[in-house]
């Protein structure tokens, strides 16, 4: 008789005297009806730690099913992240106060990230807090918008709007979404802010989509952010603040994950409270688009009513500080008078003698490959 066609008793007596793995993996895999006999055996036989793995493998897959089975198999998934956020104040932002030395990916985030619908909505059936911060300081609703999956989007915020009313709560995943150019992402997070009381306001909300617009040439963003009440001479620096394993305004959008070391915990303070792992690029509409380097959008800013001859401090100390003679070069393009006064003026107010002669040294290497005046 086949081997298919006996009985499921003998069968499970064939399974009983099967002990090496392989050979019951074998075993399972020589026609479907094996499968469905065997397969919650060959889950539970894993080890708790192959089955988280396994989970993270099928959330990036779309494979509720797996999921499915290794939770059957006694599989646990965390639904509460180890920086305790959902107890924090909704109003504090992240804080880079533990870098964990080999951090984990959560189902929910790898499955945000992919665009797995149904993982997602498994797992949020499943007790995970919406707003779960993994191991790597990301959280699903930053990967979601940041890789453009709207339903993903949408299906987090009507799952539990609470977790995304406080201040710092949309700010990531609005900047990373902006920076990639995901608009459609962006017009469903400012439906969300419009619909109701959130604590971050529309129009803060389009400053910060104005500049991560700017530094990566995103002008769909940019005018986008403008019809939203975004101001070009604003230059509150909240609206620039960014966590250390975000983009930062020089970077590729597409870059790699970075990986976290202790020097990031540097921080600024927020609220009154200095929080490790921020940083605060200049707050300079005009400077953010010179570091695009899209000349259309320098012209759009322009044509908004950009005060240059108020905001172009900034701009220049940017330049002198890293020696960049083509950031002064557009600005006396644009009708800027420069002088070598005014460059010294604009960033020497410490009384610091060795930081006066290195910028009296780095002036003059620049006075001359421009020929500026002296006055």
């Amino acid at each position: 008789m086949l081997l298919v066609l006996l009985p499921t008793e003998l069968l499970l007596m064939i399974e009983s005297h099967l002990h090496a793995r392989r050979d019951l993996n074998a075993f399972i895999r020589i026609c479907p009806r094996f499968n469905l006999i065997f397969e919650d055996k060959l889950y539970q036989d894993c080890p708790p730690h192959m089955r988280d793995w396994i989970i993270l493998w099928a959330a990036q897959k779309g494979l509720d099913g797996t999921i499915r089975k290794c939770l059957r198999a006694g599989s646990k998934i965390l639904r509460r992240d180890r920086f305790k956020c959902h107890l924090k104040d909704r109003d504090a932002p992240e804080a880079l106060n533990v870098i964990p030395r080999n951090p984990k990916s959560h189902p929910l985030t790898v499955a945000a990230e992919a665009g797995s619908l149904s993982c997602v909505k498994l797992l949020l059936k499943k007790g995970v807090n919406a707003n779960f911060l993994d191991e790597h300081y990301e959280t699903a609703m930053r990967q979601a918008a940041g890789n453009g999956h709207v339903d993903i989007v949408q299906l987090l915020l009507d799952w539990d709007p609470k977790a995304f009313t406080g201040a710092y709560k949309l700010r990531r995943p609005l900047k990373y979404a902006a920076a990639r150019g995901h608009l459609r992402a962006i017009k469903a997070l400012f439906a969300f802010l419009k619909a109701a009381h959130r604590n971050l306001t529309v129009k803060n909300a389009a400053q910060i989509i104005l500049y991560e617009g700017l530094w990566h040439c995103e002008e769909s963003v940019v005018r986008y952010a403008l019809e939203n009440g975004a101001d070009v001479n604003d230059e509150d620096p909240q609206f620039v603040f960014r966590f250390a394993p975000d983009l930062r305004p020089e970077e590729y959008p597409l870059r790699p994950r970075i990986k976290l070391v202790q020097s990031y915990k540097m921080g600024v303070a927020i609220g009154g409270v200095l929080t490790p792992g921020w940083s605060t690029p200049t707050p300079n509409v005009l400077h953010a688009a010179m570091i695009g380097g899209d000349p259309g959008l320098i012209e759009l800013i322009l044509d908004q009513g950009f005060d240059i001859a108020a905001h172009a401090g900034p701009v220049l100390r940017y330049a002198v500080y890293r020696r960049d003679a083509a950031v002064i070069s557009k600005l006396m393009k644009l009708g800027v008078t420069v002088t070598v006064t005014m460059l010294y003026d604009a960033i020497c107010e410490r009384d610091d003698v060795h930081c006066k002669e290195f910028i009296e040294r780095t002036v003059e290497k620049i006075r001359e490959e421009l020929r500026l005046r002296r006055t």
